[in-house]
């Protein structure tokens, strides 16, 4: 099932692991020339399609360099590929056909390989992830070393080359004014804060990503464990701080999450941080019981099918027209 169509409890959305890899005694690929970055590619692939593997069957492959621009920018706004991926050449990747697994080749790393599922999942997504990896690792040798681990691209990598996350939606603790405090504590505990397609983008829809900084000096499951004991904590205040609203705010919050789902059910033009705040109140109204609809799509989902790239299909549509078809596709289906 495609992550954002999962289950999920309404504050942990959805898990992502990310493993990065390195083939044995080859430069990275920021050094290696066209011919080089050609050849290596190849030995990627042919590591997961030519496998005995049942996996091999599951994937369909996408060279970037063939794609448009918007296209892939579609494909990050899935939170299928990273953003270096969408600028750039050389970069490939394999995604399976539930979009639940993407494998990046030629980003900063050789091999980028993700996970990604709804909810709160983090040892049923390592597990994905492992499994693959040792398939991968059955053709290829990985650029180890017995003191640093897995070597990588960028030091802060290298060791176990694992970043758990988890995408959290916080609009208690944003509402509240407690988001900043709560970040800033978990930052000192070596957990880094994202937004919503990661590294240096904004938390748009109260959505932020919590995942690892330390890769080495712990093992995949210490790494997995502390990051779970901080998200149980900030889950815990995000429960704290809804309950805090509802009892202490509750005529004010009914009315901005009801104005919200309102203006989309009304709506003939929205721009898409609009869409993600509203459909992040609708989110909100529906998992604390304020907001009762049974629309055809979660507002989860929607936050993700009207994204700037996804709503075009692969069209070439202006802003304004962008902003409509969002503003059709949210009446039609909330």
């Amino acid at each position: 099932m495609i992550w954002y169509n999962d289950l999920n409890d309404g504050i942990v959305i959805s898990t992502r692991i990310r493993l990065a890899r390195n083939i044995d005694k080859t430069p990275f690929p920021a050094a290696l020339d066209d011919k080089k970055r050609v050849e290596v590619t190849k030995k990627l692939f042919d590591s997961v399609l030519e496998s005995n593997s049942a996996l091999a069957k599951d994937f369909k492959s996408y060279d970037l360099d063939k794609l448009k621009k918007a296209d892939k920018i579609s494909m990050l706004e899935e939170h299928l590929i990273s953003p270096q991926m969408v600028e750039g050449k050389g970069h490939s990747v394999l995604v399976n056909k539930d979009k639940t697994m993407s494998i990046m080749f030629m980003e900063e790393d050789h091999i980028r390989l993700q996970v990604i599922m709804g909810g709160y999942c983090l040892d049923e997504a390592y597990d994905a992830a492992d499994k693959v990896d040792d398939v991968i690792e059955e053709s290829l040798t990985y650029a180890f070393d017995e003191k640093f681990g897995y070597l990588t691209a960028c030091p802060t990598n290298a060791g176990t080359g694992l970043r758990a996350s988890v995408m959290m939606h916080l609009p208690g603790l944003t509402m509240t004014g407690n988001i900043g405090r709560v970040l800033q504590s978990v930052s000192g505990v070596g957990i880094a804060v994202r937004g919503l397609y990661g590294e240096g983008t904004n938390a748009e829809g109260c959505m932020y990503q919590i995942s690892n900084q330390i890769t080495m000096g712990l093992s995949e499951r210490e790494i997995i464990e502390k990051l779970r004991t901080v998200v149980n904590k900030i889950s815990d205040m995000e429960k704290q701080a809804r309950e805090a609203l509802s009892q202490k705010h509750r005529a004010e919050l009914e009315d901005k999450l009801w104005r919200s789902y309102g203006v989309l059910k009304c709506a003939r033009s929205v721009t898409s941080a609009e869409a993600k705040t509203m459909l992040s109140d609708v989110m909100l109204g529906q998992n604390m019981g304020i907001i009762k609809c049974d629309g055809k799509m979660t507002p989860l989902e929607l936050m993700i099918k009207t994204a700037p790239s996804v709503i075009m299909e692969g069209k070439e549509l202006t802003p304004a027209e962008r902003d409509k078809k969002r503003a059709e596709m949210i009446r039609d289906n909330i």
